[in-house]
C-alpha cells in the first residue's frame, strides 16, 4: 500500500484541529481576457429539457437583461437536453454572458422528482414525461467566454445565481465579475464543492444508464436540483412545477437566502428540507430498473447527503443567508497563487488556540472524564431496563390464556398495560449500577405483531426433527431517562424502532444408548429496519455543566444470518465430542447517521454529524471443537475458528463515510465547518475528501487513490503534490495551476517544502 503523501498527513490533522482562521484581505487580480468564445453549448435539465429554445444575451448596465441584440442564433435542446449556441459579433470579449432556456415554441421534460403535476388528473410521476408552459424560463449566467468553447449547464441552481447576478449589477457590480461571485456564493451555500456550476455535469437521473456512469458529485449535484423544486412544491402546494422553479430563485434572492432548518412551518425552503427530498428522489433512483444499486458512486452520493441533512437537521442556524464571498475571491494568476500558499499557511499556523477555546476545550475533557464513569454507569442502567422490556413483550407475547401485568427482569419490574391492541411496558424505579444509584423512568409502547408456529415429526430412523418459525412486524416507540446524582441520559419522545423479521430453526436429534447426534439449521432475516432515538446526555452540577444532545437514525435494507452446526457424539470406553459449525452474515443498505452537540452555560458549542453507509457485505465463520477422553491415550482437546470475507477483487463490501464538524465559539470572528468523505472504491483502494469552509473562503484536499493528492480552493488555484520513492528515499514535488496555466512549482529537495514562483521568487509552504 502506497504511503499518503507528507502533505496529505499535515493537511488532515489541521482540518481537524483548526478552531480559528483569519480571513484574508486584498483585491482582485488578472489581466485582460482572451478572445471571445465562438462555441457556448451544454445541457439544460429541471429534469432533462427537450424542445426548449435557448438564447444568449448580454446584461446591461442598470442589471437588466438586453434581448434587443441576441448574442448568438436562438438554439433547441436535443433529446438528451443538450444544445449549442455560435456566438456572433455582437459579443465583446471578457463579458458575462445570460443563457436563457424558455419554452415558448413548446417544450418538455422529463420528471426528476416524485410528482410533477398532473395531465388530465393523471399524475406525471418520476420517470414520466411533463409538457412546460410557454411561460416556463430558466437561466444561468457565465462570467465570460474564455476559449473556443465554453460550457454553460442550466439548472433551477445556476437560475438562482442568474438572478443573483443581476441584483448585483443593479448595484453598481461588473456583470461579470458578478456571475463569477453569485455562482460561487450559492454552490458555497448549498454545499457544492465544485463551485463552477457551469461546468457540473447533468445527470438524467430518470435513466439507468446516466445514473451508472455518473460521478458521486455529478448525482450530488442533480438531485440537490432536482430536489430545491420538489421541498418547493412540498411547501407550497398550489404551485406548478414552472412557478416553482422562479419561487425557489425568488427565495433565495429575494427573501434573503436559505436558512439551514426553522423553528416554525413555513413556505420557505430549508436545506434540511431540501436534503430531504434530495433522500427520497434518491429512493426512486434507485427503485429504477438498470440502476446499479451497489455502485459506489450512488452510496458515496447518498452517504454525503444524509450526513448533510443531520447536519442542517441539528444546526441552529434559522435565519436565512445567501453564502458568503471571501474577501480575496476573484483573484487570478501569481496574485492567486501567492494567495493560496498564504491560505495555506494561516491555516497551518491556526493551532493557536484563545483561551476561550482553551477553557472549553478543558470543559469537554473533564466532561468527558467524568461522565466516562458515570456516562456509563446511566447508560448500562438504560441497557438493563431496555432488555428488562424486550423480556417482558416476549413473555406477554407467549403467554397463553390471561396475559401478565409485570414482568421481573434482574430485579427490574416491567409493568404492563394494554389499551386496544397496544400494549405499554413502563419502569419506574431505582437501582443500583456499580454501587451507583439510578432512577429509571422509562416507557415503550409497542404495536408489534407477532405469529410463531412449533412442529415436531418423528422420522423413521428414530430421529426426532423439531421446527420453529416465526415472522413478526416490530414496531416500538421509547422514551425515558436513566439518572444518577452526576448524570442524566434521556431518550426523548419520538425516538422509535420498527421492521420486520422471520425466522426458521430446524433441529434434528437422534438418541441412542451410546451416541448422540444433532444437526440445526438456523435462518434469520431482517427486512426495512429502521430505528430513530433522540437522545441528551447531561452533565448535572459543577460549575459550568456540559451537555450533549444527539439524534441517531438506522436504515437497514437486508440483514441475513445462517447458523448450520453438526455434532456428533459417543460415548463408548470413554467419550468423543466433535461440534463443526459454519455461520453466514450478509448485511446490504446499511445507512446510519448520528449527529449531536457540545455545548456548555456559556454559549460555546462543538457540533459534529457522521453518516455512514454499508453494502454488500458478507462472512462467513467456521468453528470445529473436538473434545475426547479414553483410558488409553487421557484427554485431549483442540478449537479452531476463522472468518472470512471471501472478497475478491470483483465482489466486495461497499462503504462510505461523510463526517460533517462545526465549531462555533463565543468571541471567534468566524465559525470553521470541516467536511469529510470517504469511500471504498475497490478491494484494497479508496478515495478521501476534506472540504473546509470559512469566513466564504474554501479549501478542498482530495486523495484519489495513488500517490497524489490535490488541494484546491475558491480561486480555483489547484495545488498538485506527488510522493516519489527512489532508493528508499521519499520526496515531494508538485505544480500549482490556476486553471490550466502553472505559476509555481513545489519541491521539498531542501528538506522543507518550498515554492518557486514564476516570477522567479521563493517561499516555504508552512
Amino acid at each position: 500500500m502506497i504511503t499518503p503523501p507528507r502533505f496529505c498527513k499535515l493537511i488532515l490533522p489541521i482540518a481537524i484541529s483548526a478552531a480559528l482562521l483569519a480571513c484574508g484581505g486584498g483585491g482582485g487580480g488578472g489581466g485582460g481576457g482572451p478572445a471571445p468564445a465562438s462555441s457556448v453549448g451544454g445541457t439544460a435539465s429541471k429534469g432533462i429539457i427537450i424542445g426548449g429554445t435557448v438564447n444568449a444575451y448580454a446584461i446591461a448596465a442598470d442589471g437588466s437583461v438586453d434581448r434587443t441584440t441576441p448574442l448568438a442564433t436562438p438554439a433547441v435542446t436535443a433529446e438528451d437536453g443538450t444544445y449549442n449556441l455560435t456566438l456572433n459579433g455582437s459579443y465583446v470579449s471578457g463579458t458575462a454572458i445570460f443563457v436563457e432556456i424558455s419554452s415558448e415554441d413548446g417544450a418538455s421534460m422529463k420528471c426528476d422528482i416524485i410528482q410533477c403535476g398532473t395531465i388530465n388528473d393523471e399524475p406525471v410521476l418520476f420517470g414520466d414525461t411533463y409538457p412546460l408552459a410557454s411561460s416556463f424560463t430558466m437561466a444561468a449566467t457565465l462570467p465570460k467566454a474564455d476559449s473556443n468553447s465554453v460550457t454553460v449547464n442550466i439548472t433551477p441552481i445556476t437560475d438562482i445565481a442568474s438572478r443573483l447576478t443581476l441584483q448585483k449589477v443593479a448595484a453598481g457590480a461588473r456583470p461579470s465579475d458578478a456571475a463569477l461571485a453569485s455562482n460561487y456564493q450559492v454552490a458555497q451555500r448549498l454545499g457544492i464543492t465544485n463551485t463552477n456550476l457551469l461546468n457540473l455535469a447533468i445527470v438524467d437521473i430518470t435513466n439507468a444508464d446516466a445514473v451508472n456512469g455518473a460521478t458521486s458529485e455529478a448525482l450530488e449535484y442533480n438531485l440537490k436540483a432536482a430536489a430545491a423544486i420538489a421541498a418547493t412544491l412540498k411547501d407550497n402546494t398550489g404551485l406548478s412545477l414552472e412557478d416553482a422553479v422562479a419561487s425557489f430563485s425568488n427565495q433565495f434572492a429575494n427573501s434573503g437566502g436559505i436558512a439551514d432548518n426553522e423553528t416554525s412551518e413555513s413556505s420557505a425552503v430549508t436545506i434540511e428540507e431540501l436534503l430531504e427530498e434530495a433522500l427520497a428522489i434518491l429512493n426512486n433512483v434507485k427503485a429504477i430498473e438498470g440502476v446499479n444499486t451497489d455502485k459506489q458512486e450512488l452510496t458515496s452520493a447518498g452517504t454525503n447527503i444524509n450526513g448533510a441533512e443531520q447536519a442542517a437537521q441539528a444546526s441552529n442556524k434559522t435565519t436565512p443567508s445567501q453564502g458568503e464571498i471571501p474577501t480575496d475571491f476573484g483573484s487570478e494568476g501569481l496574485v492567486a497563487t501567492k494567495r493560496f500558499v498564504k491560505q495555506v499557511r494561516d491555516l497551518a499556523s491556526a493551532g493557536v488556540i484563545t483561551n476561550n477555546q482553551e477553557v472549553f476545550a478543558d470543559q469537554i475533557e473533564l466532561v468527558s472524564q467524568s461522565l466516562s464513569g458515570d456516562g456509563e454507569i446511566v447508560a448500562e442502567a438504560l441497557g438493563l431496563a431496555l432488555n428488562a422490556i424486550a423480556n417482558a413483550v416476549t413473555e406477554f407475547e407467549d403467554a397463553e390464556g390471561t396475559k401478565p401485568t409485570s414482568s421481573v427482569t434482574d430485579g427490574i419490574t416491567v409493568t404492563i398495560t394494554v389499551s386496544g391492541a397496544k400494549e405499554t411496558y413502563a419502569i419506574n424505579q431505582n437501582v443500583t449500577v456499580n454501587e451507583t444509584a439510578v432512577t429509571l423512568a422509562l416507557t415503550a409502547a409497542n404495536g408489534s405483531v407477532i405469529d410463531e408456529s412449533s412442529d415436531e415429526t418423528d422420522n423413521d430412523n428414530g430421529s426426532v426433527t423439531y421446527l420453529d418459525s416465526g415472522t413478526a412486524t416490530f414496531d416500538l416507540a421509547i422514551s425515558g431517562s436513566a439518572a444518577s446524582s452526576a448524570a442524566k441520559l434521556s431518550i426523548d419522545q419520538g425516538s422509535s424502532l420498527s421492521g420486520s423479521i422471520s425466522y426458521n430453526d430446524e433441529n434434528t436429534e437422534l438418541e441412542t444408548l451410546n451416541s448422540h447426534n444433532e444437526t440445526v439449521d438456523f435462518t434469520a432475516t431482517l427486512e426495512d429496519a429502521s430505528a430513530s432515538l433522540s437522545v441528551t446526555l447531561a452533565q448535572l452540577g459543577g460549575e459550568n455543566p456540559v451537555s450533549f444532545t444527539g439524534a441517531m437514525n438506522i436504515e437497514l435494507d437486508l440483514f441475513t444470518t445462517t447458523y448450520n452446526e453438526v455434532v456428533n457424539s459417543t460415548f463408548s470406553n470413554g467419550y468423543s465430542n466433535n461440534q463443526q459449525s459454519t455461520e453466514t452474515l450478509t448485511l446490504d443498505g446499511l445507512d446510519v447517521s448520528l449527529s449531536g452537540q457540545f455545548s456548555d452555560a456559556n454559549g460555546n458549542t462543538i457540533s459534529a454529524t457522521l453518516a455512514a453507509s454499508l453494502t454488500n457485505f458478507f462472512e462467513t465463520c467456521e468453528s470445529i471443537d473436538n473434545d475426547s477422553y479414553s483410558p488409553e491415550n487421557g484427554y485431549d482437546y483442540s478449537y479452531s475458528y476463522e472468518c472470512d470475507t471471501t472478497e475478491t477483487a470483483q465482489d466486495y463490501a461497499m462503504g462510505s463515510l461523510s463526517i460533517i464538524f462545526d465549531i462555533n465559539l463565543t468571541g471567534v470572528a468566524d465559525d470553521i465547518n470541516v467536511n469529510f468523505s470517504a469511500s471504498r472504491t475497490g478491494l484494497e483502494t479508496g478515495q478521501g475528501s476534506i472540504k473546509l469552509s470559512y469566513g466564504g473562503k474554501q479549501l478542498n484536499l482530495v486523495y484519489a487513490g495513488g500517490n497524489s493528492v490535490t488541494l484546491s480552493n475558491h480561486n480555483n488555484v489547484t495545488l498538485v503534490l506527488t510522493e516519489t520513492e527512489v532508493d528508499e528515499e521519499t520526496s515531494v514535488s508538485g505544480t500549482i495551476k490556476v486553471g490550466s496555466d502553472t505559476f509555481a512549482d513545489v519541491s521539498d529537495d531542501s528538506g522543507a517544502v518550498i515554492v518557486r514562483y514564476s516570477d522567479g521568487s521563493f517561499e516555504s509552504i508552512m
